[in-house]
């Protein structure tokens, strides 16, 4: 019996310092660099054919643990330009692993750098943070997508915090993709 509270005791050990050790991944976005699986293929292609100075841009405002518009309709095939600005006093997420996979990204911008090339998974804001995701949806469809605060862990393509708020507290939305 001893042995196996020591076992177990070691294991938790072994847990929460891998935890604290990754923690630091939580105050970027996340890509999916490891699995590009469910992902659009030619998204390079795509991105290219589009009319980037017709682009719609559309906001997404976080305040008081809500997303603000809650719904996002967009049109298959057109190109966006998504501000998301966390308008709160602590860092929030937004995780749309699934939309994320049916569209061709072009880049994402943030104050510091600009990022192209990656598969996202979920953004992560800081406190009076904007970033700019420009991108084509390619597949339609209804896509949920949910937040969360404070600080995290994303390992691969999980997020967990213990401060989330997520579907908990309806932290969530949705982006329409139509035909």
């Amino acid at each position: 019996m001893i042995g196996k509270t020591k076992s177990g005791f070691s294991t938790g050990l072994a847990i929460i310092f891998i935890l604290l050790s990754l923690s630091a991944c939580a105050d970027r976005d996340v890509f999916a660099l490891l699995d590009t699986e469910g992902y659009i293929r030619d998204q390079k292609d795509i991105v290219e054919a589009a009319d980037w100075s017709a682009a719609e841009t559309f906001e997404i405002d976080i305040r008081q643990n809500e997303f603000r518009p809650t719904i996002i309709h967009l049109l298959q095939g057109e190109p966006y330009i998504m501000l998301v600005e966390n308008r709160d006093d602590f860092s929030h997420i937004l995780v749309a692993e699934d939309f994320f996979k049916t569209i061709a990204l072009r880049k994402i911008i943030t104050e510091t750098e600009e990022i192209s090339g990656v598969n996202l998974v979920g953004l992560n804001l800081s406190p009076g943070e904007v970033k700019e995701v420009h991108f084509v949806p390619v597949r339609d469809g209804w896509y949920d997508f949910e937040g969360g605060q404070g600080p995290g862990l994303f390992a691969t393509n999980l997020y967990y915090s213990p401060l989330s708020s997520g579907a908990v507290k309806g932290m969530v939305g949705a982006f329409v993709v139509e035909e």
